[in-house]
């Protein structure tokens, strides 16, 4: 059994983006201290991709390490993958060479498409997200709603792109993880992460928060 490069990078962008109602206010630091005090469900989500960057000899060292994206300095010997290498190439013609682009650049890169990607999402999910507490919407609200259910066939296509491109980024030469050696060598986590974190989500409604 194999878990392709396009489901690991989908899984790391979900946790990315979960992370910033976690890790991004003052209280962070309880977390980057003792990542036991995350949920189970984030606990095991995290280690299945450390383990994932260590079956390519990457360390993930911390928490920190993995959210601010400084685990890509560790890559040895990047090199492109052939289906942006172009992309790349045609947007530096005339003032840089491919060879030019390190690997803090290549962090940077990353940086920005994935800010990108959750300014994106946040701008997406807080349209949808909004509940009306009382009246009637406005004709502005119902029609600007109308478009964007039209189009939202177009939205997911966006960051259906935006996650290939972070896959080619992330993971230029390999397609495939075998499983069986992920378990094996590299400890990768077994459970059923969606399972627990739905449990969580039960528990958290049933408590009354």
């Amino acid at each position: 059994m194999k878990i392709t490069r396009e489901e690991i990078t989908v899984e790391i962008l979900e946790l990315l983006y979960d992370f910033q109602y976690v890790l991004e206010h003052q209280k962070s630091d309880i977390y980057f201290n003792d990542p036991t005090k995350l949920l189970l469900s984030k606990q095991i989500r995290f280690r299945r991709i450390c383990s994932v960057f260590a079956y390519l000899n990457i360390q993930i060292k911390d928490l920190k390490h993995f959210y601010d994206l400084e685990f890509i300095n560790e890559f040895k010997d990047y090199e492109f993958a052939e289906e942006i290498a172009e992309m790349i190439e045609s947007s530096i013609d005339g003032f840089y060479k491919i060879e030019d682009i390190k690997i803090e650049n290549l962090k940077e890169i990353l940086k920005s498409i994935i800010y990108f990607r959750k300014a994106y999402l946040n701008l997406v999910r807080g349209f949808f997200g909004g509940v009306r507490l009382m009246g009637i919407p406005s004709i502005e609200e119902r029609v600007s709603e109308k478009i964007m259910f039209e189009n939202i066939h177009d939205i997911n296509l966006i960051v259906e792109r935006i996650n290939k491109t972070i896959t080619y980024l992330l993971f230029p030469n390999t397609e495939n993880f075998e499983t069986d050696i992920l378990i094996n060598q590299y400890n990768f986590p077994t459970e059923d992460y969606r399972a627990i974190w739905e449990k969580e989500q039960e528990d958290y409604y049933e408590n009354g928060f």
